[in-house]
């Protein structure tokens, strides 16, 4: 898998203190059941132990360290300097696929678009948090049924050629959001993104309710602080979203209820998840109006 002829397939993983998550998402991938060649490359910058642990367990897997904490942008740059095949596949620390992924992969890669993405389903399906966090942040990648153009994916469910690094790469370094960007690049250069709802990726949260919530504002913080620098926002449309944010919780919720309506059987843990996902609706707004204000 490592090593010799080069690989049809670089997998990037980034991490950052993911040593209660990173051995579910290595076992995945060193268990493929493929006859392809593929690598993977993990860029750590944690402190908890987790180089140290996949250093020992994980002898195939390439690892980069860093001393200092890189956000996924700057350990997806990081990684692409060291990866070898014509096609990249990211996923996180805290994902894993099913021991078909890689050729389903691969597969999806023989048509012409660049950019390739998957689905997201809930790997850890017996949390409430889980449920709440999983319809906050990735409610635009439900499981569906039919393949199709989609606007832009999740970093943990995408893959593309290596010309679209080339082209609209690199990846916005010191944020969260740098997907974001890369798609923003592509969409301005009429790239349009193929999902294919056989690529599967498992995401597990282990946050408790307060982490949720923190997490999610932090992260929409720094979303708003991104769009505003990337597309130059003017006084008056900082203004207009800042104003937008209290209907923002209203706005969100009957989006994603209306993409769960259109998933398959989601929609008794939807309306279990209802109290927890308001709250981190509104943790998203809260974080936006922070962002946008500064």
């Amino acid at each position: 898998m490592m090593g010799g002829p080069v690989p049809e397939l670089s997998i990037l993983i980034a991490s950052f203190n993911a040593r209660r998550t990173i051995e579910v998402c290595l076992d995945s991938l060193c268990n493929q059941k493929t006859t392809r060649r593929f690598e993977i490359i993990l860029v750590d910058s944690s402190t908890d132990g987790t180089a140290e642990f996949v250093r020992a367990r994980y002898p195939e897997v390439r690892l980069i360290t860093s001393p200092t904490r890189l956000f996924c942008g700057d350990a997806r740059n990081l990684g692409m300097g060291a990866a070898r095949a014509p096609i990249i596949a990211f996923i996180d620390a805290d994902c894993y696929v099913e021991s078909g992924w890689v050729d389903r992969v691969l597969e999806a890669h023989r048509r012409p678009e660049l950019l390739i993405g998957g689905v997201i389903q809930n790997g850890t399906p017996e949390s409430a948090v889980a449920w709440a966090y999983y319809f906050c942040e990735f409610s635009l990648w439900l499981p569906r049924r039919e393949a199709g153009p989609i606007r832009e994916v999740a970093g943990c469910c995408l893959s593309f050629k290596r010309e679209a690094f080339d082209r609209y790469g690199p990846f916005l370094a010191g944020t969260y959001s740098s997907d974001t960007v890369f798609h923003l690049r592509a969409r301005a250069d009429g790239q349009v993104v193929h999902q294919e709802p056989s690529i599967r990726v498992f995401h597990r949260t282990l946050y408790t309710a307060g982490e949720f919530l923190r997490h999610v504002a932090f992260h929409r913080r720094s979303y708003a602080k991104v769009q505003m620098k990337v597309q130059q926002f003017s006084r008056r449309q900082r203004l207009f979203r800042l104003l937008l944010t209290p209907l923002l919780p209203f706005l969100l919720f009957g989006a994603t209820g209306l993409r769960v309506m259109r998933s398959d059987r989601l929609g008794g843990q939807f309306f279990r998840s209802l109290p927890l996902l308001f709250a981190g609706l509104c943790a998203r707004a809260w974080g936006e109006c922070q962002g946008f204000a500064e």
